[in-house]
């Protein structure tokens, strides 16, 4: 796919899960009253067109994602917090749906709690 429709797909992706912000975390969510993070992922890139698997490892051993540098990365792309958790790229930190007893929306990496792994969706 081209550089330009793969920025349309990313942006499209995190617009839209913007839009469920204040929804809350459950386990197994994948919507529309509420999510789990790779629930919120999967959710928004489907809006976006593109199906990925329901998983973070699922994710992880997909074809579909390719792993860039972090300096690389842009809104709309995954930001993994080890294999366990997978949020959306924003232009100051990360979106998703973090945990039990919290509401879907922005978070601020911290030094104890930050992506270690960006991949970019093709």
């Amino acid at each position: 796919m081209e550089q330009a429709h793969l920025a349309h797909i990313r942006l499209t992706a995190l617009r839209w899960a913007e839009r469920q912000a204040g929804k809350w975390y459950c386990w197994g969510g994948t919507g529309p009253s509420c999510y789990d993070c790779s629930g919120l992922v999967v959710a928004a890139y489907q809006a976006a067109g593109i199906d990925l698997p329901r998983t973070t490892y699922g994710m992880l051993d997909s074809s579909r994602l390719r792993e860039i540098p972090a300096w690389d990365r842009r809104p709309g792309d995954l930001a993994f917090y080890g294999p366990g958790h997978v949020e959306l790229v924003t232009s100051g930190g990360t979106f998703g749906a973090l945990d039990y007893g919290t509401q879907v929306g922005w978070h601020q990496p911290s030094v104890w709690w930050y992506p270690t792994m960006y991949f970019e969706v093709k």
